[in-house]
């Protein structure tokens, strides 16, 4: 009889079929706390991935009412403080709701975790950083009479001072706010290639460029704190020389004085006096003696034009604060009158304001709505009005009809500063102070108009009228400019300039005027410059002669030049740090010169200044070989 198998035997022959081994206790504790731990994590990433969504959907609410925000206070839709704080109050409660659902500990734990860990911190980085931000900004958004409810802020021509001098506090602290979301957002890890999967790359690029352009507002808000409470009188009245300049008859800063008003503010009440044509210019069109001595770095340039006797030769230079100086001493010079500063603007910012209230109406009754009036002023008047005087009398009237429809109350303050804020990024609307302090942060804005003290990619491009004549009305411009970076950081750039010029044909002898080449029976004022022949006497061609000059960036060098394709000598000048090529340049009628400019420039920054200069059509300009353009008064980081 066989002996039955011993135990040892038995564990090493595999079980009968359809039996399974019974594990020991021991045996089963691993495979059970290997399930356990495998169950637990997947009702974790459950857990956080239903959260995540829930977040995600808050935050996409709040994105979506932060628009909505921002349409309706710079659109046309009035804004009441009741709804201001509805939707300040909503976007809070979405993004504190978006903060709590990525705010438990059982999120905090999968920060650890392989992989999903990077995602994790990142999300929770970025949810937190948008509801801190809204948090801290809730002081200037959501008080009873925020800053923010526009139209509350004027009445007629009033603003309200103290409310704006009242919100510094809150606007400073939500720039800073905003400023370290930024930063925050910046070192916020993207996650690699899950992070592209998951969309985190694109949230984090949304997030900055948003943060990005609030952060470009809540300064320029700040600012507004600092600046309108005393430019607006509320220490004491104010005055401010208006000009309004043409730029048919193209200048640096728009074009000559066409005419001029005197702006008294008290208590931000704005008032409008004594608006003139430039006929009627105080001391006269070239006053007898220098308003003011020149500054010894303009002697070169500028001296021969007399900016400080002339008043159409004023604004020569871009730097505004420098042509402020200029109207200020010769205004004063003329009339006794002590003022605090300027205000230049041109036909298309009166344009800008018709069109955010309503059509100017004429002392004949003629309505002029906003897009008639660029070319009523800049050209149809000469062919209508042949008279010097009575083109006075019309540049008068039709100033103090735009001044009476922004005075209505037509229209809402939103739309007006939008206006504003179009007229001042195009270098239209431009202010200076006699007031140290306030010139001096005037300077960092483009309203100051100044150039920037900064090395790096600059460029400016100024054409002005070299023969009193109105054709720049017809001129248009175009610029190209290509950067190319070299090994030691250092830049090879061309620059192409296009200027052409449409003047149609019979057009009037005032329009077609050339001072070098005048009519018979005319008196001559200098020479032509120009490289092409004389035009006829009394210009029957339309033949336009400027000065045609480029402001690079500073250390630049020109390397080579060419127009029309040939070899063109430069006059080379500084301005401000700023290399200064010009050169005199004719324009038949229906014809197209081409300048092209190859220089050196040595440091090659990402983002190029770029100043255009407001011409009666803006110039077509493009870029190539930087990563941005950036506003012309703001100096890169």
């Amino acid at each position: 009889m066989t002996a039955p198998p011993t135990q040892a035997a038995d564990a090493n022959q595999p079980p009968p079929p359809g039996r399974f081994r019974r594990l020991s206790r021991r045996a089963r504790l691993p495979v059970l706390g290997v399930t356990v731990s495998v169950l637990l994590l997947a009702l974790a990433v459950s857990w956080i991935a239903v959260r995540g969504l829930l977040a995600r959907s808050h935050l996409r609410t709040a994105q979506n009412e932060i628009v909505a925000l921002d349409h309706a206070l710079r659109g046309s839709d009035r804004l009441s403080g009741a709804a201001l704080r509805s939707r300040i109050g909503m976007i809070s409660a979405e993004t504190a709701a978006a903060r709590k659902l990525t705010g438990d500990p059982l999120w905090a734990l999968l920060d650890h975790v392989p992989t999903i860990g990077c995602p994790s911190r990142s999300v929770r980085s970025m949810v937190t950083a948008v509801d801190r931000l809204v948090a801290d900004s809730r002081t200037l958004l959501d008080p009873e009479g925020s800053v923010l409810d526009l139209d509350s802020l004027r009445s007629d021509t009033t603003i309200d001072v103290d409310r704006i001098a009242a919100a510094r506090p809150a606007a400073d602290t939500t720039h800073n706010a905003i400023t370290q979301f930024r930063r925050q957002l910046e070192s916020t890890s993207s996650c690699g290639a899950i992070g592209d999967r998951i969309g985190l790359a694109d949230a984090r690029d949304t997030g900055m460029q948003y943060a990005e352009r609030l952060e470009r507002a809540t300064a320029t808000l700040d600012l507004a704190t600092r600046l309108v409470p005393p430019m607006m009188g509320v220490d004491g009245p104010r005055r401010y020389l208006l000009v309004v300049q043409n730029p048919a008859e193209s200048r640096a800063t728009g074009g000559i004085i066409g005419a001029f008003g005197l702006l008294t503010v008290t208590d931000g009440r704005i008032e409008l006096a004594d608006i003139s044509g430039n006929g009627r210019l105080p001391g006269g069109p070239t006053q007898r003696g220098p308003a003011i001595q020149l500054p010894p770095e303009l002697e070169n340039m500028y001296a021969a034009a007399e900016p400080t006797r002339v008043w159409a030769n004023a604004n020569l230079t871009p730097h505004y604060p420098t042509v402020g100086s200029f109207y200020t001493a010769l205004y004063q010079a003329g009339t006794g009158v002590h003022v605090d500063g300027t205000v230049s603007i041109d036909p298309t910012t009166l344009a800008y304001l018709l069109a955010a209230t309503r059509p100017a109406v004429l002392p004949d009754g003629r309505t002029v709505p906003a897009g008639r009036l660029v070319e009523l002023v800049e050209s149809q008047v000469y062919a209508e009005i042949a008279d010097a005087s009575g083109r006075d009398d019309f540049f008068a009237a039709v100033g103090r009809a735009v001044y009476d429809a922004v005075a209505s109350g037509t229209g809402n303050t939103s739309a007006l500063l939008s206006a504003l804020g179009r007229a001042a990024s195009e270098g239209r609307l431009l202010v200076s102070s006699n007031h140290p302090a306030e010139q001096k942060i005037l300077e960092t804005t483009a309203l100051g108009g100044a150039l920037p003290d900064c090395d790096g990619p600059y460029l400016a491009v100024v054409t002005q009228n070299a023969a009193a004549s109105k054709l720049d009305y017809w001129m248009r411009r175009s610029t190209d400019y290509r950067s190319i970076r070299r090994p030691d950081g250092s830049a090879d750039v061309t620059i192409t300039i296009r200027i052409t010029n449409t003047a149609p044909a019979g057009l009037g002898d005032y329009v077609r005027n050339r001072s070098d080449q005048p009519a018979p029976g005319q008196p001559g004022s200098g020479q032509s410059g120009s490289r092409q022949s004389a035009p006829p006497k009394g210009n029957p061609d339309a033949q336009n002669l400027l000065s045609l000059a480029a402001y690079t960036g500073a250390g630049s060098g020109l390397q080579a030049a060419t127009l029309d394709g040939l070899p063109v000598g430069m006059r080379r000048d500084l301005e401000r740090g700023h290399p200064v090529l010009s050169t005199p340049l004719s324009v038949n009628r229906g014809q197209t010169r081409t300048l092209v400019l190859r220089l050196w420039e040595p440091v090659a920054r990402p983002t190029l200044l770029f100043r255009p200069q407001p011409l009666v059509v803006p110039e077509a300009f493009t870029a190539s070989g930087v990563r941005s353009v950036a506003p012309w008064s703001r100096n890169p980081e």
